[in-house]
């Protein structure tokens, strides 16, 4: 017995000692063993805060297939719109910069070439009511100019009103109805508008100074017309606009002398035609 327990002895001693002396390994991070007791609550939520282990075989971003945006109907309608009236008006812009480089396109040259009143007379009315009544003739020539060289001019039928003197004391001696015409490139139209007033009632202080200037020739005349002016290529018509001629504002001893500037009312735009 003895011997036995002085033989295990030294073993049992070195076995001890080599376990005491080797040291423990430990386990990894996210290592779990195949036949281990389910953990408990409180064991996940501790190991929870470790380091998770990334996946053995995991799949780079990028090799990840992009999702591909999806355009509504309404945003494709709204950018083929805008797309396609961007090109119209650049194709417009272009059209009209090619014509105007080709064709050089300048406004009609309009003047009052004359004046002339036939009759002008007064004929007293009631006494207590201060007024006379009008009786008067008179004929205005205007010229009418094509500067053009490949462009023709249409002018649409007028309506032509007449009036003399200037301020409070313009008086009208009626209006009448021009048929239109054409103007061919470099083509001069000389139109005569003839105008009568009868028994129109003037009060008797427009009366002495209409008299009075019409003695001196300082008689201030007016002609306004309103008609369309229509621009044609060849004699295919490709553009018509409403305009208002303004001629005359001056007097009849100017008039005589030389022909008086017009001006054209054109969309809203005044396009003074000076004396060349």
């Amino acid at each position: 017995m003895e011997k036995n327990r002085d033989h295990t002895s030294p073993t049992h001693s070195m076995a001890a000692a080599e376990m005491f002396l080797k040291p423990v390994l430990q386990k990894p991070p996210g290592y779990h063993e195949l036949h281990a007791p389910p953990e408990t609550p409180n064991a996940l939520s501790s190991s929870s805060t470790l380091r998770r282990r990334p996946p053995k075989f995991m799949i780079p971003p990028s090799f990840y297939p992009d999702k591909k945006k999806k355009w509504s109907r309404c945003r494709v309608f709204c950018c083929c719109f805008c797309i396609t009236v961007a090109i119209l008006i650049l194709l417009l812009i272009i059209a009209v910069s090619v014509f105007f480089l080709w064709y050089s396109p300048r406004l009609p040259v309009v003047r009052l070439a004359s004046f002339r009143v036939s009759n002008f007379n007064f004929s007293n009315g009631k006494p207590r009511d201060g007024l006379s009544h009008l009786t008067a003739e008179a004929s205005a020539r205007l010229d009418f100019r094509n500067p053009n060289g490949k462009l023709r001019y249409y002018y649409g039928d007028a309506d032509v009103a007449v009036s003399v003197g200037d301020g409070d004391y313009e008086t009208s001696l009626g209006s009448t109805e021009v048929k239109g015409f054409m103007q061919k490139p470099g083509n001069r139209t000389v139109v005569i508008v003839p105008v009568k007033v009868k028994r129109e009632e003037v009060d008797d202080p427009t009366v002495k100074m209409l008299l009075a200037e019409m003695k001196s020739k300082k008689l201030v005349v007016k002609v306004t017309a309103k008609t369309k002016l229509g621009l044609a290529v060849g004699r295919r018509k490709i553009l018509t606009v409403g305009i208002t001629l303004r001629c005359g504002g001056v007097t009849l001893q100017k008039v005589d002398k030389q022909m008086a500037k017009c001006t054209i009312k054109m969309l809203k735009w005044y396009v003074q035609l000076l004396l060349p």
